[in-house]
């Protein structure tokens, strides 16, 4: 089987996920505010919108997560939607494809499932792919995923003890 090469990838440690089911659009907006007004970042937002309202899973930092949990509790109650769910500790684990790399997806998921891992969730778009996995999973994904993938020459693997961080300050410009 030929190797797929892509041009790097990374992890995130200590997330929280939050799950919204059946939200609609302008809650989802509203959370959106919230979040952001309070600082908290979202390194991974997914939605996807139904005949019921909308599914989202976002990944923030676990130290934020009581007061990100507190904002959609709150806007939940008050509006009658359904509470969020929470996860943790989780992993954002994000692979940049090499151009053509249109299978990535399909092949990650494929190396997964092979090594008895399920995704949380998982993103995709034309620059990159991010795949959410209970942080205890990060050493067995990583074995897997590099079973099939190939980095470019000087780059490693993820390593434990090593994690991508959003800095809190905002650039000026």
């Amino acid at each position: 089987m030929t190797r797929l090469r892509i041009t790097g990838w990374k992890h995130r440690r200590e997330l929280s996920l939050l799950a919204l089911k059946d939200w609609p659009w302008a809650g989802v907006n509203t959370l959106a505010g919230a979040l952001a007004q309070a600082h908290i970042n979202l390194p991974f937002l997914l939605m996807q919108g139904g005949k019921d309202g909308v599914w989202v899973r976002l990944c923030l930092e676990q130290g934020k997560r009581s007061q990100a949990q507190a904002l959609a509790v709150e806007l939940a109650q008050t509006h009658g939607w359904p509470e969020p769910l929470v996860r943790e500790p989780v992993i954002a684990l994000t692979f940049y494809p090499l151009a053509g790399g249109m299978t990535l997806p399909a092949e990650a998921l494929a190396c997964l499932a092979g090594a008895g891992l399920s995704p949380l969730a998982l993103g995709t778009s034309l620059a990159a792919m991010t795949v959410i996995l209970p942080e205890e999973m990060l050493p067995a994904a990583v074995k897997a995923l590099g079973s099939r993938f190939d980095l470019p020459e000087g780059a490693s693997p993820p390593e434990e003890r090593v994690s991508v961080v959003q800095s809190p300050e905002k650039r000026k410009g």
